[in-house]
């Protein structure tokens, strides 16, 4: 996926044991991740998931304080974060049918190193995809917002001034550049005069 800005990301790794992180580290080298968190616990990773968002949350079940499948749902529902957990084979399937409809991918034990890289991939894929999405939808609702403005503005320059639709316009965005402003600003300058 090509990237106009390279976004730096973070990672949770759950429960796992020294080689499994450094697995999972090596995994995740070269896509940019600027904070790579470990945490023994599902209860210490909550915690941590309260202080700041992460991108990737890797889980290695069962955990000391739980099995992790209630933890891998929890962070999807709460967060926005790609969640990642890996299982004991002879429970995988169980594992699967209960969390994969919240988004969570399941791999089993023992994970093979270029599986767990393609999942990673594949997740930090989707965090981009969402991450972009995220951001349209922020510009959306912020030019949504200023055309109501505007919108008011030019009700009222109508309603209070016998102004058409067209002079409205003209008149906002004409005021706007003559005094170096946006459009928004103006409009809302105009509803604090005309209201």
């Amino acid at each position: 996926m090509a990237k106009d800005i390279e976004r730096q990301k973070s990672i949770i790794i759950v429960g796992g044991t020294e080689q499994f992180n450094t697995i999972v580290k090596k995994a995740v080298a070269g896509e940019n991740f600027t904070s790579i968190e470990i945490k023994r616990s599902a209860n210490a990773a909550r915690r941590l998931l309260m202080e700041r968002s992460y991108d990737l949350v890797v889980i290695c079940a069962p955990l000391p304080d739980e099995m992790g499948h209630q933890f891998a749902m929890d962070v999807c529902t709460t967060y926005s974060s790609s969640v990642l957990i890996v299982t004991p084979n002879e429970i995988m399937k169980d594992v699967a049918d209960y969390v994969t409809d919240y988004g969570v991918m399941v791999l089993a034990k023992p994970v093979e190193y270029d599986l767990l890289r393609r999942a990673v991939k594949f997740m930090i894929a989707m965090q981009e995809r969402l991450f972009a999405f995220d951001h349209k939808l922020r510009t959306l609702e912020k030019r949504l917002n200023e055309e109501k403005i505007i919108g008011r503005a030019k009700c009222l320059l109508i309603e209070k001034k016998g102004m058409t639709e067209e002079e409205a316009h003209r008149y906002i965005g004409k005021h706007a550049m003559d005094e170096g402003i946006t459009r928004k600003l103006m409009a809302e300058d105009i509803i604090d005069d005309l209201t």
